[in-house]
């Protein structure tokens, strides 16, 4: 009688905390089989970016290729419809009627279980195996693990050790940078580089990086270049208009190096509001004069990219998805090295809201500090990022 275990998922892409499962519960189980089964459709979720079933497929071949005893198999790939465990399950059954099988999950899928598509026929079928990432996973999981006992079903619980490894923060690193910062395996990541998959034609902008390049002092250059980047990664994050966020960010500073009396002439005609604070602090221009610029030289109409460049310095109170995502790209670009931007990042990239009130503590601290004016519109940000703050009742602390 051999045990099998069967691991399912979306796959999209495989990424280390996969390959961190599959060796905790190689170490757990000793299983004889280890099967990957890539989704057709997930029952549960709609997936954005989604790779072909064949290209999923052979990355998790790929992956099967490390190790001896684990094998892909395509059945939901093939099976018509939505993948459902329970007809997963009665397929392996058929396939190894008198062996035991093991079905893989993380805590989260253990906590839904019973409200499954027939979860009874599944615990006949198997033994259910939750791989647990952290001790509020474990507590959460005993619990469920007891309930599922009760039920009649069997549950074995794996200690597995966090590794940090979001499929759509990977999915947004390869857009945005055609990199997964090491948290998929190099022959994976060839893969995906090969097949062109998760990508993002930036060379319909050309146009605009090369008069850039001629304009912006290399420094400057390259800022716009990594704001451009991280706009495009936030955008992803957070289902937001990519063309624009992408041109938004590369453009927001194009007129930060013109002459400061040609910055405050294009401050002058900018048909958006312009308090008389902004008007005494010349840093506060280019922003503005660069919306007007983008109008005025290059045609550009569309509202949000305008106020989104108009705003990425000051901010302002009710500010919409493009427009935050400016102003925090701007703050958190790859190049920028000040104390603490490694958790603004970090924040940010798992809440953009509780980034923006980071943001704005920041900027207005910054202000103090150094005797500047503060405009309205930032101190209208500030109380309502610092209101989304104290909702979260002290729930996220730095």
């Amino acid at each position: 009688m051999m045990k099998i275990a069967i691991f399912g998922g979306t796959f999209n892409p495989i990424h280390n905390g996969h390959l961190n499962a599959i060796e905790n519960v190689q170490k757990a189980l000793s299983p004889d089989k280890l099967i990957l089964m890539p989704t057709h459709i997930p029952p549960h979720k709609a997936v954005k970016d989604l790779a072909s079933d064949e290209a999923r497929l052979e990355m998790c071949r790929i992956v099967a290729s490390l190790y001896e005893n684990v094998i892909v198999s395509d059945f939901e790939l093939k099976s018509a419809g939505k993948s459902y465990t329970v007809t997963t399950m009665e397929h392996l059954k058929s396939v190894y009627p008198g062996d035991d099988l093991y079905f893989v999950m993380g805590s989260d899928m253990l906590n839904t279980f019973l409200t499954w598509y027939q979860p009874e026929r599944i615990m006949e079928l198997c033994t259910l195996v939750c791989v647990c990432r952290s001790e509020a996973d474990k507590k959460q999981a005993v619990v469920k693990a007891e309930e599922i006992r009760t039920c009649g079903g069997r549950c074995i619980l794996i200690d597995c050790e966090a590794v940090e490894a979001s499929s759509t923060e990977i999915r947004a690193d390869l857009i945005a940078y055609n990199s997964s910062f090491g948290r998929i395996p190099d022959s994976v990541e060839h893969y995906i580089s090969e097949n062109g998959l998760y990508n993002f034609d930036k060379t319909k902008y050309n146009s605009y990086r090369e008069y850039l390049a001629g304009i912006l002092s290399e420094k400057r250059f390259n800022h716009s270049l990594n704001v451009a980047d991280e706009a495009l990664k936030l955008a992803v994050l957070y289902d937001c208009d990519r063309e624009k966020a992408y041109f938004a960010g590369l453009v927001h500073d194009i007129c930060k190096e013109i002459p400061i009396e040609d910055q405050y002439a294009l401050t002058l005609r900018c048909p958006l509001d312009v308090t008389d604070v902004e008007l005494h602090a010349p840093k506060t221009y280019h922003g503005i004069a660069g919306s007007v610029f983008l109008k005025e030289h290059f045609g550009v109409t569309d509202p949000n990219i305008l106020s989104a460049v108009r705003y990425h310095t000051v901010a302002k109170g009710g500010m919409n998805l493009l427009e935050k995502i400016i102003y925090m790209a701007d703050l958190i670009s790859k190049e920028r090295h000040y104390p603490d931007v490694e958790y603004y990042r970090d924040v940010t990239h798992k809440d953009l809201d509780l980034g923006l009130y980071e943001a704005m503590k920041f900027s207005i601290e910054d202000s103090i500090s150094k005797t500047r004016t503060i405009p309205t519109l930032t101190l209208d940000a500030y109380n309502e990022y610092t209101l989304y703050k104290l909702s979260l009742q002290g729930e996220t602390k730095k």
